[in-house]
């Protein structure tokens, strides 16, 4: 636990020598740290035992028993800030973030809801609280009177299921500063929507009877607005202005924000498609970015295998990253959700969230348009899609490309390198006859050589048909077809043996299907397939002999 002074604390008025100042500053910010939910001048009870087993793991040079012999005499010297209680034979140290004792006795205090002590000490396993309270009976400005108002009906939040507070590991946690920052805001969330009395939404809380109530007219009005009017995702903001007259320098705008977002998220025909710092909604019969032309179920199967790879980044940590185009990306205008792209990508405003709609601006053709990300779900990777168009009149597989988060949430400039004209055959689908051609192409993009489907490089793929479902499903099938279209046979007619380099089998792969490079590297080195195997003395060189039944 990091150990700083909070600058808009008082100052405090430290006694003793240099070295039981600077201990009583520390004791200090480590108490302040542990309750940092509390009121200002709220008591802050710690055994004094726990703090100097702290200090010890912060420096073992120092016994436990010299460290509280440490803190007692900081303390002593600084009793404006601190005190001292027996409680059953333990030694207590108490003060308050304000810095100085408790004015109040402890049994006048009720600390039966601080967030703290229910970090301390959680809830059962599984409880389901009663439905929440949509907002109070106060309408929005600029609403119908009292008529129209007197339609508006609470919607219930779907219950939610406290838990015990954990971090990923499932290690129950007892001491709330061992949490990182992610882990606590995590439980903060956890531990406010296990409340009845609150409402939330994404990362606004409040309690219910500070939320502003949405007649059905409001509702209506809304729901014409993004129907007619805009026929696009609309942000709560926006909302608010037009549709409610709420200006956005109001006071009470984030309640407003809040009671919109929580009433809408009760409305079926309304579907959320925001971003963190960008609340967002849509008509759920609205439809603003034009489907693949595969589903976006299937999309989602062939991208499972993201989800079991261990991406380690969290989304949104980047501002910008490169990627290279595959086939399978040129030829539905997706984007994978991969740990890469992940990290430039917009979280998730809350767990249940199924897919953001964000806005691209390409620089080089001064244009914009809306794409639509889905995020992992069950048994479905995530990707983004809704580029095809501009894919197919400005790039070509194997094509560079940067991904850049704008300033605006939910704003993306997606950026590539112009070059001069050039001019080769490369790899397409004819959807006629359902065969692979190649076909003399114009493309005024940087590649990557490795991904540029030449017909010199992969020659054997001309007239092969796509790949049935239940070939493309198994990842062993796709590898093996690719090793006959892309590799050379190093054995006989009658015994063939392919060899072929990881880049070549990565580029024809992704012909069919979406896999990572380090997927296809894993499965040829796993043992699991026998077929396979790799070079002894070549990195990223490996054979596959036909099994024969």
């Amino acid at each position: 636990m990091t150990e700083t002074i909070d600058p808009a604390l008082p100052y405090l008025e430290l006694q003793g020598t240099e070295e039981e100042r600077q201990l009583a500053q520390r004791l200090h910010a480590v108490l302040r740290a542990m309750a940092r939910f509390y009121p200002l001048h709220a008591p802050i009870r710690v055994p004094l035992s726990s703090v100097a087993e702290y200090f010890t793991a912060t420096d073992p040079t120092v016994s436990v028993a010299e460290w509280t012999e440490r803190l007692q005499r900081a303390i002593a010297v600084n009793d404006r800030i601190f005190t001292l209680e027996t409680v059953e034979g333990h030694l207590v140290v108490v003060t308050t973030r304000a810095g100085h004792p408790p004015v109040l006795e402890e049994a006048s205090i009720d600390t039966t809801h601080q967030l703290p002590r229910r970090f301390m000490e959680p809830p059962p396993g599984t409880v389901s609280p009663p439905p929440r309270r949509a907002a109070s009976d106060v309408t929005a400005p600029g609403t119908p009177a009292a008529a129209e108002a007197a339609e508006a009906v609470p919607q219930p939040a779907a219950p939610v299921q406290a838990s015990r507070i954990e971090k990923p590991s499932a290690e129950f946690i007892e001491d709330i500063s061992r949490l990182t920052d992610e882990e606590l805001a995590d439980v903060v969330r956890r531990t406010l929507a296990s409340l009845p009395e609150v409402i939330g939404f994404g990362d606004l809380w409040a309690l219910s009877e500070r939320v502003p109530r949405l007649s059905r007219g409001d509702i209506r009005r809304i729901r014409d607005y993004i129907a007619v009017e805009r026929q696009e995702p609309v942000t709560d903001v926006e909302l608010l202005e037009d549709v409610l007259r709420i200006r956005p320098d109001a006071t009470d705008l984030l309640l407003y924000q809040l009671a919109l977002d929580a009433r809408l998220a009760a409305e079926d025909d309304f579907e959320f498609v925001g971003v963190p710092g960008a609340h967002a909604w849509i008509l759920r019969d609205v439809s603003v970015v034009a489907p693949p032309k595969r589903r976006p179920a299937d999309i989602g199967t062939d991208y499972r295998y993201l989800l079991e790879e261990d991406t380690g980044v969290q989304p949104a940590s980047e501002a910008v990253v490169d990627h290279v185009l595959t086939f399978y990306e040129h030829s539905l205008g997706v984007l994978p959700y991969s740990a890469a792209l992940a990290a430039v990508l917009p979280r998730k405003v809350y767990p249940g969230q199924s897919r953001a709609l964000l806005r691209v601006e390409i620089p080089q053709t001064h244009e914009t348009f809306w794409v639509e990300l889905r995020y992992p779900s069950g048994n479905r990777g995530g990707f983004v899609f809704g580029f095809e168009r501009f894919f197919a009149s400005n790039l070509v597989p194997g094509a560079l490309i940067t991904i850049e988060r704008s300033d605006r949430p939910g704003r993306y400039i997606v950026d590539y390198l112009p070059i001069s004209r050039q001019e080769r055959r490369l790899l397409a689908l004819d959807e006629k006859q359902r065969k692979y051609v190649f076909r003399p192409t114009v493309y005024f993009c940087a590649v990557q050589d490795s991904l540029l489907l030449t017909e010199q490089r992969f020659h054997r793929f001309a007239g092969q048909e796509p790949l049935d479902e239940r070939s493309r499903r198994s990842y062993a099938r796709v590898l093996e077809i690719t090793f006959e279209r892309v590799g050379e046979n190093v054995g006989t007619a009658d015994s063939p043996r392919y060899m072929a380099a990881l880049d070549d089998l990565f580029a024809g792969v992704n012909v069919e299907r979406p896999l990572s490079m380090e997927r296809i590297r894993h499965i040829l080195t796993s043992g699991e397939y026998p077929q396979f195997e790799p070079d002894p003395d070549a990195a990223d060189l490996y054979y596959y002999t036909p099994i024969r039944s």
